[in-house]
């Protein structure tokens, strides 16, 4: 019961206005009562209409009084803490009806203005978040197109340099520079595929050993073996990336191995350090791949151009060089002499009786013995000469900074070898060469004259016997019975 009063403010209001009318009521009785013992006639009918009198009043000060606090407090109260439970559950759009001038009405306005201010705030919330929602989208992009730009500037440097060059070691070096720069600290790895063995070599790098470069990794073994093998970019990172990293180097924190791809087929992989496997995101994979796809166009590239350099500066049935670059290469020396007054000298080399063998043998055999002598000379002469095949049987060989004592003594192993060789498709397996020498300066200093006199040489080995050499001697030029074509004819 106590606990009712207690929790009603009307009730409490109620007990302390109606308690003062019953107890005066209540003295009001007892003061008439002790009248009405001390009266004459009819005062006990006094007495009784002055108690009902008292009675009703008592009991109507607190009905009054009760109806009153209910609707002027407990009514406006109630309608205000359920707008403030409403308020409380986020309804901070509703409005309490303030009627009047008093404290509670009063009360009400201020709650109206707390909920309009507290809406205001809450609509600015909303704005705000709206805002930092657009902002953080905004950066986002931002970050995107910076990333993005960051890509397409790397992209520009690197299809620049792969453009400034068609040398494909060049290439490989600025490949693995850009990525040095990109990330110091990362090792980075060339590797392209060897056309005849199908290995992966190393051909570039940069944060890795030097003894490492030249290295050959099989396909379909390690990191670098199993992108290739695969076609698809492979991570690794831990104690799986110790196990299959390059040998004499040590592994970093993570590395992806990314094939490069050109027309489906993989020429290469770019292999490049990570600071984690997730360092390897969308950005980076978009990255390294297009990288990848640019640098395998420009491998296959730079091969289709050695390539085409190779044809235009060889001779397709021996693979040594031909004729246009034995002339070319003549220039080279005669302006090397002309400028450091070092001599050259040139070696003709004629098959001896090659039509003969041509006949009893046929071309196809011919054609083997060629290339079997081009493999000789090529693999008895030294880095710095040239062999070349110029016409017919006919091969020379120049030789930068010989004298003429030194040519006729590298003249004669040749012969030598030729002889101690034997031919497949040969008859016997024996083939024999004559061989011509003359110099510059020592003999002339036009290169004309000079091949003239090669030739002149050539010519007096084969008079004298074949398989005999012989250096240029004043005269031997002028001989009636040389034939100017003899290097492309086979005679005498």
């Amino acid at each position: 019961m106590f606990r009712a009063f207690r929790r009603s403010l009307g009730r409490k209001l109620l007990v302390a206005a109606a308690l003062p009318s019953a107890l005066g009521a209540l003295a009001g009785v007892l003061w008439l009562r002790q009248q009405a013992s001390h009266g004459g006639p009819g005062s006990d009918l006094a007495f009784r209409l002055a108690t009902g009198g008292l009675i009703f009043f008592a009991v109507l000060v607190p009905v009054v009084h009760a109806v009153a606090i209910r609707v002027l407090l407990e009514n406006p109260l109630r309608r205000l803490a359920a707008a403030m439970r409403r308020t409380q559950g986020g309804d901070f759009l509703q409005r309490i009806e303030a009627k009047g001038e008093d404290e509670l009405a009063g009360l009400a306005r201020t709650f109206n203005a707390t909920l309009a201010a507290i809406t205001d705030l809450h609509v600015l919330r909303i704005d705000d978040a709206a805002s930092l929602r657009a902002m953080e989208r905004e950066l986002a992009l931002k970050a995107q197109l910076e990333a993005r730009v960051r890509e397409l500037e790397l992209l520009h440097r690197l299809t620049e340099a792969l453009a400034a060059t068609l040398d494909l070691e060049t290439r490989c070096r600025k490949v693995a520079e850009l990525a040095a720069a990109r990330s110091p600290a990362a090792p980075f790895a060339l590797l392209l595929e060897d056309l005849v063995t199908g290995d992966l070599v190393i051909r570039s790098l940069a944060g890795l050993p030097g003894e490492l470069m030249g290295r050959r990794l099989p396909q379909g073994s390690g990191l670098v073996g199993r992108a290739a093998a695969e076609g698809r970019p492979v991570v690794m990172e831990g104690a799986e990336l110790t196990r299959e990293w390059l040998p004499l180097a040590e592994p970093p924190a993570a590395a992806v191995a990314m094939p490069m791809l050109h027309q489906d087929r993989c020429v290469g992989v770019m292999l490049q350090g990570l600071a984690s496997a997730a360092a390897f995101d969308e950005t980076e994979a978009r990255l390294i791949g297009s990288a990848a796809r640019l640098v395998a166009t420009a491998i296959e590239n730079a091969r289709l151009h050695q390539s085409m350099v190779r044809l235009s500066q060889t001779d397709h049935l021996t693979g040594v060089h031909n004729r246009r670059q034995f002339f070319a290469r003549l220039e080279v020396e005669r302006e090397r002499a002309a400028r450091f007054g070092e001599p050259f000298s040139l070696l003709l080399l004629d098959i001896d009786r090659f039509r003969e063998l041509n006949e009893a043998v046929g071309h196809a055999a011919g054609d083997a013995v060629l290339r079997q002598v081009a493999a000789l000379l090529t693999r008895e002469a030294r880095a710095v000469d040239l062999v070349a095949r110029s016409g017919g049987e006919e091969f020379a060989v120049v030789l930068p900074r010989t004298d003429a004592a030194e040519a006729t003594r590298v003249a004669e192993r040749l012969r030598v070898a030729v002889v101690e060789t034997l031919f497949e498709g040969a008859p016997g397996g024996r083939v024999t060469v004559s061989i011509g020498v003359a110099g510059l300066p020592f003999h002339t200093a036009d290169l004309a004259t000079l091949v003239d006199f090669a030739d002149a040489a050539l010519f007096a080995a084969k008079r004298a016997g074949r398989n005999a050499v012989r250096a240029f001697e004043p005269g031997q030029a002028e001989d009636p019975a040389r034939r100017r074509d003899v290097g492309t004819t086979g005679q005498p």
